[in-house]
């Protein structure tokens, strides 16, 4: 079994959230969900939703030559969607828009790949959460690290 995981927050420039930081840590943690630390990409700031649709169509790409194989997606937005917000609102069926940073991601896209794990036989887990704790960049220990080819 292999574990993708895009780490999206809304952080400032030069700041990361703590939540964002925490999930990283319970990942690669061993007692944890052990993702290995090159299959995690972070985006602190945000990330366009084209973008997040290339990487999440190359993460099913590789997940689908592994037997179950995980996809998670972690979207960190800095505060909850206003209710009466054009943009960004609530449903019962959950969040329509996540703002992340600058950028927006709608949930027809994250619908979409949900439906596109079941069809592939790949387990896709998605998580919101709020939270605007920002950390310096300059008090981590740690740098964060990008997707690469795992063996």
């Amino acid at each position: 079994m292999n574990h993708y995981a895009i780490l999206c927050g809304s952080a400032p420039e030069g700041f990361r959230q703590k939540k964002l930081e925490d999930m990283y840590d319970f990942l690669i943690n061993p007692e944890g969900k052990k993702y290995k630390p090159e299959n995690i990409i972070v985006f602190s700031s945000g990330i366009t939703e084209l973008y997040l649709e290339g990487l999440l169509n190359e993460l099913f790409d590789r997940a689908s030559n592994y037997e179950n194989s995980e996809v998670f997606l972690y979207l960190c937005a800095e505060k909850e969607p206003d209710l009466h917000a054009e943009v960004s609102g609530c449903s019962v069926s959950g969040i329509e828009v996540v703002k992340l940073g600058h950028e927006e991601v709608r949930k027809e896209v994250i619908s979409y790949y949900q439906k596109l794990a079941e069809m592939m036989e790949i387990i896709f887990r998605v998580e919101y959460v709020f939270d605007n704790d920002f950390v310096s960049e300059e008090s981590l220990g740690y740098e964060m690290c990008s997707v690469q080819e795992s063996v």
